[in-house]
């Protein structure tokens, strides 16, 4: 068999392996859960009850999505004092955040 061959198929199963892991079997999806619920605890120990959090789910993704009212304190911190940005970037497994802004900030309509 050539090395070629060899190699798609090694691809192929692993391949095959990670999918099997996080969609039918929902790893992924409880990865993401630990992921919101580890969030949820930072924006709770920082007294910010107007503030959410989410990751998005379909497509899963390690982002976390933000909205309510904080101002640019609560949310970038100053000095010594970490802000919410910093707080939620250091669970263990987000990748990134941004800030959701329609909820709280959009303009009236006149």
């Amino acid at each position: 068999m050539p090395a070629i061959a060899k190699i798609l198929i090694g691809l192929t199963a692993a391949l095959a392996a990670g999918w099997v892991s996080h969609g039918p079997l929902g790893r992924g999806e409880a990865f993401v859960n630990r992921l919101q619920a580890q969030s949820e605890v930072v924006i709770r120990q920082a007294e910010l009850p107007d503030v959410t959090v989410r990751f998005p789910r379909d497509p899963l993704a390690r982002q976390a999505i933000l909205s309510g009212n904080a101002n640019d304190f609560q949310r970038e911190g100053q000095g010594l004092f970490p802000g919410l940005n910093d707080r939620i970037r250091d669970v263990s497994g987000v990748s990134g955040l941004r800030w959701d802004d329609t909820d709280c900030c959009a303009p009236e309509r006149s």
